[in-house]
């Protein structure tokens, strides 16, 4: 009988703890035609950026008979910030992924 000599692969490295951010980094990834490998090695990379914008901004105001209406007011304008906060947001997290994947390039160009 034959002996099977099994392809030699990388060592790849864990996936990061999933959150929604890097759920939605990973999908960009895949989206990007980039492989389990290069999609690991770029969230490992990209740890600590991903923690730096997972926090919570809620706004906390607390809503009193006589602040009602001001607040009430607000709400189209804090609205209006959190979208435009969220393209820049998407767009700084578009930039990065670039960067990260031309840096994975070099790198492994580099290797060989």
């Amino acid at each position: 009988m034959p002996t099977v000599i099994h392809f030699p692969t990388e060592n790849v490295p864990p996936a990061p703890e999933p959150c929604a951010l890097t759920d939605l980094i990973r999908d960009e990834l895949f989206h990007l035609s980039s492989n389990e490998y290069m999609v690991n090695c770029i969230l490992e990379r990209m740890k600590p950026f991903i923690a730096t914008l997972d926090c919570d901004l809620e706004l906390d105001v607390e809503i009193t008979p006589e602040n009602e209406e001001g607040v009430l007011q607000m709400i189209p304008s804090v609205q209006a910030l959190q979208t435009r906060f969220d393209g820049i947001i998407s767009e700084i997290i578009s930039e990065r992924i670039l960067h990260e994947i031309h840096l994975f390039h070099i790198e492994r160009a580099s290797k060989l």
